[in-house]
């Protein structure tokens, strides 16, 4: 044939496009061979032309047709009917019924790994629903100001001028709404007083947030300066079952307030949380009357005002940067040179405050990212020994199966087929493992709860979508744990299985199963070491010498009583020795802080403040290392008695150097200039906890601060003088109710996070412990029933059932000796960092707590090898010889 001699090209194009993916590649060759004999007998127009009549009549013809009818697929491997299904179900229920004490192991195992993990996504589920309420949720914003206060502090608090300058100067058409936070006091009604916490906004605040209400009216609610809106939680507890509206009580120092409005109960998902909210002009109103120094630039007071914003709607993806913009240019102006403070503004978003970043000065709850964090990597430092143990035992017992595996792929068996068949067997064992997780979980719900900081809004009860997801988890977690023998088992030569002999794959997985076993065991023993640290700083704290007497000392709440009354009162009782009165409980609460400066220099320095009266330094046993206490001739507060490390700070020699010397007081705090006198040099105590360390710190005489009484008590008969006290607390404390701890109590609660490390850990260690122990069972009776003959032939040659004991428990000792060795180093560095990082005054980590671990894990690693081994080794050799 002539090499230019072909077919028309368009007509085979034309006949492929009509035949699509049919097989009529024959049909196609019988008319290309029909035309290349008709060139040779005919000219080839001839021939083409024919060539195009037989490319018609072929695509008219039965033969293309029933070609391209649809014929029956074949099923790929992955498209399975429901009667396969069925069988891959039944065959791993078998199975699992079949090998019960495995099946227990795995299902126990999982289910302990598991239910954390429950909390955890209860948790996050709840958490991730703040604040979704809100109407206007994705167009509000509020305003967070980076600072370069000590370690470039992030206040969520900005600026007052800012909102001014923003109300002046912004063209947009943004909604700003400015919060204060400082509206809590004793709220009095009819002689009844209840303490409220609220806020002072601007009237738009409730046009920008969704808080419905029952009774008012949004838009003049809060027109009048002493108006304010009370919630229903409030206002049943305040007014019982009167109506509050137009009701008038007196808020402490803030005057009284006309009842104009009430709010349904707030959401537990809301990042706000108060009683009560009243005008903010009121607020504006006050701050004039009381006005910080002169000294002081207002653009450096980060702790008053809250901003939020709330974008228009058919601007809402760009005004946010506009107004970024806008506020940092504000900012350079405000903001010189020759300032030590400087801040820069960003907006963050409303549904991104919880869980959020930490930011100092929250106005409400918070969740921080570093929580979570922390969190999931416990949670998957106990669920993934649990999916390790399940890989671990099923491959252990690969020689089991291999024959049914191997029967499986002579007979036809795809390997993705076994992958899923092994799959839905491991997502049954997760499904069984979920239902007794979740048992747990209701279990720990309520003491988990009672760990966190802010419980009362946080609603682990699950919702169908909880349990939606926790039933997505399990199935996650199925995958997971049976990946790794499903595709072990899927790879299994047919030939080798049916003559159940082991791949070259078998040393690899004894290696892989040897690792996980030590890392199991290395996790147990450094929860184990962790509750023994913890325990011992707990004790240590306790018994630590804060420098001050801390027994027989009782706390009482004044709750605004006079304190000449209250002293004068309980001062007739017998066993009350001494009284003396303070604005914190020494130890506990943190004292408030003011700037000091040295005569004749600018810069200031921040010293910690407490206000005490005259009987207070000797009534807790302080050492004075020269001058002298308050008197009770004249309260003065000028004077002040420091502690030795105000001396460090101000670079005075020595207690008698520092008496007479005078500083001046600088800041919003007690901005007005007033000097101060040293009359007295307090030695070092602890006035705060021992997470931080001790600064420069003052006791000044301020009656007007006093919020607590101290009473010495001398008594054999408690129970008795706590009821004459409560006696005398109501002859001048009419309703209100008698709050009072002793001291050496309250400093207990002051440690409790260490319980609360101490308990977690402990849980955390026992949840570990019993995955690691379940594993180990499952790999020594599985060892034990491999090795029955072996250990009959042994019996039979002489050897004793101890030899066999030691024997077979040997392999797994070893690996329990390598387990402590890599987790007692690395235990003890990440806790001495954590501690480093939570408490100033820590004791070391010492020996005792390593070895009792130490001790604690091979006690329960010893006792489950041998509980299996023992018994093996003392079975009747005729028996195991008779096995198979």
């Amino acid at each position: 044939m002539k090499d230019h001699v072909a077919p028309p090209r368009l007509a085979q194009k034309l006949f492929d496009w009509f035949c699509a993916d049919s097989a009529v590649e024959d049909l196609r060759g019988d008319i290309d061979e029909l035309f290349y004999i008709n060139s040779e007998r005919m000219p080839l127009r001839k021939a083409k032309t024919k060539y195009w009549i037989h490319i018609f009549s072929l695509m008219t013809s039965y033969a293309v047709k029933k070609r391209k009818r649809p014929t029956h697929k074949q099923p790929s491997s992955f498209e399975y009917s429901m009667d396969m299904l069925k069988s891959y179900f039944v065959i791993a229920t078998r199975s699992l019924a079949k090998h019960k004490f495995f099946t227990i192991i795995n299902v126990l195992g999982l289910a302990i790994g598991m239910s954390i993990s429950l909390l955890l996504i209860a948790m996050l589920i709840n958490v991730s629903t703040y604040d979704e309420f809100h109407v206007n949720k994705d167009r509000i914003y509020r305003v967070i100001s980076k600072t370069n206060i000590r370690n470039n502090w992030e206040f969520v608090c900005s600026p007052i001028p800012l909102a001014e300058k923003f109300k002046s100067e912004y063209g947009g058409t943004a909604e700003i709404v400015r919060i204060d936070k400082s509206l809590s006091a004793e709220a009095e009604f009819n002689g009844k007083e209840l303490p409220l916490d609220g806020y002072f906004v601007d009237p738009n605040f409730l046009k920008v947030f969704t808080f419905p209400m029952v009774k008012g009216n949004i838009a003049t609610v809060l027109s009048k300066p002493h108006s304010i809106i009370i919630t229903q939680e409030a206002a049943e507890r305040m007014f019982s079952a009167e109506d509050p509206i137009g009701k008038v009580i007196k808020m402490g120092t803030f005057g009284e307030f006309e009842v104009t409005g009430i709010l349904k109960n707030l959401p537990k998902n809301s990042h706000m949380q108060f009683d009560i909210l009243a005008p903010y002009a009121l607020f504006e109103a006050i701050q004039r009357t009381q006005p910080i120094s002169a000294s002081v630039n207002p653009w450096t007071v980060l702790e008053r005002s809250y901003i939020y914003l709330m974008v228009p709607e058919k601007n809402a993806e760009t005004e946010p940067d506009h107004i970024e913009t806008f506020m940092n240019q504000v900012a350079k102006e405000a903001y010189t040179e020759d300032m030590e403070v400087k801040a820069t503004f960003e907006l963050q978003a409303l549904t991104r405050i919880v869980p959020g970043p930490e930011y100092v000065r929250e106005i409400g709850i918070t969740w921080e990212y570093t929580g979570f964090v922390i969190f999931g990597v416990l949670t998957l430092l106990i669920l993934l020994p649990a999916c390790f143990n399940y890989t671990n035992i099923s491959i252990s017992r690969a020689l089991k199966r291999s024959k049914e595996i191997g029967l499986r792929k002579v007979v036809g068996g795809q390997r993705d087929q076994i992958f899923f068949q092994f799959i839905i067997e491991t997502i049954i064992v997760t499904l069984l493992a979920l239902g007794v997780s979740y048992l747990i979980f209701t279990v720990l719900r309520d003491e988990f709860t009672a760990m966190m900081v802010a419980a009362e809004f946080l609603d682990l009860n699950p919702t169908a979508f909880t349990l939606a997801c926790f039933l997505a988890f399990a199935i996650f977690v199925g995958l997971v744990a049976g990946a790794v023998p499903a595709l072990y088992f899927s790879k299994l030569n047919p030939i080798q299985a049916l003559k159940s002999k082991s791949s070259s794959k078998v040393s690899i997985g004894s290696g892989f199963r040897k690792a996980l076993v030590v890392g199991q065991f290395a996790l147990s023993l450094g929860f184990i070491m962790g509750v023994g640290i913890t325990v011992k700083q707990h004790i240590a704290t306790l018994n630590y010498n804060f420098g001050f007497a801390q027994e027989n000392i009782l706390d009482v709440k004044l709750q605004g009583i006079d304190h000449n009354i209250f002293r004068n009162e309980f001062s007739k009782l017998s066993a009350v020795q001494n009284v003396s009165m303070s604005s914190n409980v020494l130890g506990v609460s943190g004292p408030a802080s003011v700037w000091i400066q040295k005569p004749g220099e600018k810069d200031s320095t921040e010293v910690l403040q407490m206000s005490v009266d005259h009987n207070y330094i000797a009534n807790l046993d302080l050492k004075l290392l020269a001058g002298k206490s308050f008197t009770d001739q004249q309260e003065s507060k000028h004077d002040v008695i420091v502690n030795e490390e105000f001396l460090k700070q101000f670079k005075i020699t020595s207690p008698a150097d520092a008496l007479d010397k005078t500083f001046t007081l600088a800041g919003s705090d007690g901005g007005r200039g007033e000097e101060l006198r040293i009359i007295g040099v307090a030695k070092n105590f602890h006035y705060s906890d021992l997470r931080r360390p001790i600064q420069s710190f003052l006791f000044r005489y301020d009656a007007s601060e006093f919020r607590y009484a101290n009473l010495k008590i001398t008594s054999n008969e408690m129970h008795s003088t706590i009821s004459n006290l409560e006696a005398v607390w109501k002859t001048i404390g009419g309703e209100k109710k008698f709050e009072a701890r002793f001291f050496d109590n309250e400093i207990e609660d002051a440690y409790s996070f260490y319980f609360s490390m101490i308990k977690l850990c402990g849980f955390l260690g026992f949840l570990a412990i019993s995955i690691s122990c379940l594993g180990l069972l499952g790999m020594v009776v599985y060892t034990s029933e491999n090795r029955t003959k072996e250990i009959g032939v042994r019996k039979v040659m002489g050897a004793s059932s101890t030899a066999i004991a030691v024997l077979l428990s040997k392999d797994y000792l070893k690996l329990m000796l390598i387990a402590a060795i890599i987790a007692t180093p690395v235990t003890i560095f990440l806790f001495d960092i954590m501690l480093s990082g939570t408490q100033h005054y820590r004791i070391p980590i010492g020996a005792l707590e390593i070895i009792l671990s130490l001790l604690l894990m091979l006690i329960l690693g010893v006792g489950t090898i041998l509980s299996q081994t023992l018994k093996a080794a003392k079975a009747n050799p005729v028996d195991t010889l008779r096995c198979e």
